[in-house]
């Protein structure tokens, strides 16, 4: 069993608690007394700081920090932080990737039975029956009595149970030796009706 350790805080005591106490009756007895136009203007400028969302008080503080900061810029100071900021992205820019390193997703026997790839326009027929089989499948999902409802939603099937029974899925893998583009077997090993061929005998 593992024990992590547990971390806390330090503990206020009765006299930070008092001191922080006095503190605030201090700074609020300032305020509270109306007699001197200074004590007075300031409650004001607090208020009036204070009535604005907290987000628009932060984006005033850092505006007065970016002007006190850039307060001498010139052309000059511009250009040169541009010139920098050009150079820094040229050396973070990626290359261009090189298409020829990489692996084949389909093997070549079966590229070979492909058509040749393209770009098509596709036959209204041919959308109108791709949009009646989307609206048949969404309408399945929206069926809240339908067994097919809850085997697209179910995800309380763990990712790696999931991943047992579906054993071809993840990075590209190597095909079998003697692949040709089919799994079926060569026309010499298939079942025969009425002959017998014994396991082990030629």
């Amino acid at each position: 069993m593992h024990q992590f350790p547990v971390t806390t805080r330090p503990e206020r005591t009765s006299d930070d608690i008092a001191a922080d106490r006095k503190t605030a009756n201090a700074f609020f007895a300032r305020y509270a007394n109306t007699g001197s136009p200074r004590t007075q203007r300031d409650r004001d400028a607090l208020i009036r700081f204070y009535s604005y969302d907290w987000n628009l008080i932060c984006c005033v503080m850092e505006a007065s920090e970016w002007s006190r900061i850039h307060a001498g810029d010139t052309t000059a100071h511009r250009t040169a932080r541009r010139a920098k900021r050009a150079t820094q992205a040229a050396l973070n820019d990626f290359p261009t990737r090189d298409d020829s390193r990489l692996r084949p997703y389909v093997h070549a026997a079966t590229m070979k039975r492909l058509p040749t790839p393209g770009v098509t326009p596709r036959p209204v027929g041919e959308r109108l029956t791709a949009r009646g089989q989307a609206d048949r499948f969404w309408a399945r999902c929206l069926n809240p009595t339908a067994k097919f409802r809850a085997a697209v939603l179910n995800d309380d099937q763990p990712f790696s149970q999931w991943l047992l029974l579906h054993p071809s899925y993840g990075p590209l893998q190597d095909a079998p030796e003697g692949y040709s583009g089919t799994l079926r077997l060569p026309k010499s090993q298939r079942f025969v009706p009425g002959y017998v061929r014994p396991a082990g005998i030629s």
